[in-house]
């Protein structure tokens, strides 16, 4: 039998939690190669560091944050191994002051529910994941930018460029009597949604089959984050679409995991919905 699993929700104030970062001095002020590149103010390692010492290492993870627009309450949304009570107790003995206060934590509103310990083969669900669609290289990759330089053995690499560079590298739009020319990647079909979904789909690794049909991209862009003391950029992806399970005790297993990398900082968490109606 599978491990216990819930599903936990908690309230938070971001305005409260951007405070306290600067605080902290959790925004750097530097890329990687040491240029100035603010990446402002990153919830996502915020809150890895908030729920780690309000709870215990990872004890929230992974977690999604959802803020409606124009608001400074959001909630936080977990896959834990603990219920409410024994989050709660943790939290009673060692949280700092401004979480047990609910400064920053509503932790008064802070609920959990078992998630089922059993999947059934074939069962159709939806869901909805926010993602980092990046690959670790571990050989120099050009940079399809001559002004920039190559990607470093070790780099995190989009995985849409990743595939650009190393099926179609000569394969670039170019402009021709002033009209764009169809890039290697558009000629082969190719295109960024296409690319990342292959990638979500190989990383739900056995335990599920996404429905490609009825999956899409329903947000991108690229942002900054914080990684110990340089601001990164890449590829921020949410999907939602539907899948079948296809092994019950992988699947219960990749709830608790997540999906792909940045686990620990708001990307990966399974979403799961009622599936649309045959």
């Amino acid at each position: 039998m599978s491990s216990p699993l819930h599903f936990a929700r908690v309230p938070i104030r971001l305005s409260a939690l951007a405070r306290y970062a600067g605080d902290r001095d959790w925004i750097p002020r530097k890329r990687r190669d040491g240029r100035e590149a603010d990446a402002g103010f990153d919830p996502g390692r915020a809150l890895h560091h908030v729920l780690d010492e309000t709870f215990g290492p990872n004890a929230l993870k992974p977690f999604r944050l959802m803020v409606p627009r124009h608001k400074d309450l959001g909630t936080i949304y977990a896959y834990t191994a603990w219920p409410k009570d024994e989050l709660l107790a943790i939290a009673a003995e060692t949280a700092v002051p401004e979480f047990a206060a609910d400064h920053i934590l509503r932790l008064v509103d802070l609920d959990t529910k078992p998630m089922p310990e059993t999947w059934t083969e074939g069962k159709r669900l939806a869901f909805d994941v926010r993602v980092r669609p990046v690959s670790r290289i571990r050989t120099e990759l050009p940079n399809p930018n001559p002004k920039r330089p190559a990607y470093k053995p070790g780099s995190e690499v989009d995985v849409f460029l990743l595939e650009a560079q190393r099926n179609h590298p000569d394969g670039r739009t170019r402009l021709v009597d002033g009209t764009p020319t169809a890039s290697g990647m558009m000629i082969a079909g190719r295109d960024r949604p296409t690319v990342y979904r292959d990638w979500l789909a190989a990383r739900l690794d056995g335990a599920a089959e996404v429905d490609h049909e009825h999956t899409d991209l329903t947000a991108f862009q690229r942002s900054r984050v914080s990684r110990g003391g340089a601001s990164v950029e890449g590829p921020d992806a949410t999907f939602h679409g539907e899948l079948s399970v296809t092994d019950p005790e992988r699947f219960h297993a990749l709830l608790a995991r997540g999906i792909g990398r940045h686990l620990s900082f708001g990307f990966g968490m399974l979403l799961l919905r009622p599936p649309r109606r045959r």
